[in-house]
């Protein structure tokens, strides 16, 4: 089981987050400046928070003892809203960055699911706005992370590739059995994706967008 528990200041923002969760396809849905993206930015350590963060058997935060773990150390794949590919690297290149040694038949199953072997050996600068979200959707898996943080990783895709990406990290969420987070506005992501969806607001983390609709069912049928 992994476990949040953090607080931080941000500006006028002040983010509070308690939530436990399983491997499983986390949907963060909210207003623009609801602490979304900043709570992305906590668990990858881009950010000091308050309090604790747990992710299976390893502690990454514990600020009452003084500890937080270096983001270079805490095993993660992300994609932020600028896809920051290396401008002198190759597309191939990009995405074995960092490793250990090249997995030919991981890199090739990834680059098909992504749509991207036609790119493996163009440069970024060669590439759409959609098709380098692609290629750092499959450089953030490449190395088999322990968690996947995702801030709108389909923003810039045509409806048809978005809907194949949304069954393409499914089924790689399933296969890794690793917990995803997804910062997303689309309603579609949350129906097709969301083992929890969890809805923020002022910093807050609410009940799901589901069960406040639910609520809010039940108090207007109780209403006479």
């Amino acid at each position: 089981m992994n476990h949040i528990q953090i607080t931080a200041s941000f500006g006028s923002l002040d983010l509070q987050v308690d939530a436990s969760f399983a491997n499983q396809f986390i949907i963060v849905s909210g207003e623009n400046g609801a602490g979304k993206t900043s709570l992305l930015r906590c668990l990858a350590g881009l950010e000091s928070p308050r309090g604790m963060l747990q992710l299976g058997d390893k502690i990454w935060l514990d600020s009452s003892a003084g500890f937080n773990l270096p983001a270079q150390q805490r095993q993660l794949g992300c994609v932020w809203p600028d896809a920051a590919l290396l401008p002198w690297l190759s597309v191939e290149k990009n995405i074995v960055f960092g490793a250990d040694a090249v997995n030919s038949q991981w890199l090739l199953a990834l680059a098909t699911q992504f749509e991207i072997t036609a790119l493996m050996q163009r440069q970024p600068c060669m590439l759409s706005t959609g098709e380098m979200q692609r290629v750092s959707l499959a450089r953030s898996l490449y190395r088999k992370p322990a968690v996947l943080l995702l801030d709108e990783p389909f923003s810039a895709q045509a409806p048809a590739i978005r809907q194949r990406l949304r069954l393409c990290l499914k089924g790689l969420q399933a296969e890794l059995a690793i917990p995803v987070l997804m910062v997303s506005h689309d309603g579609a992501d949350a129906r097709i994706l969301a083992q929890q969806h969890w809805h923020m607001r002022a910093g807050k983390l609410l009940l799901s967008l589901a069960d406040m609709q639910e609520s809010s069912r039940k108090n207007k049928g109780g209403k006479r």
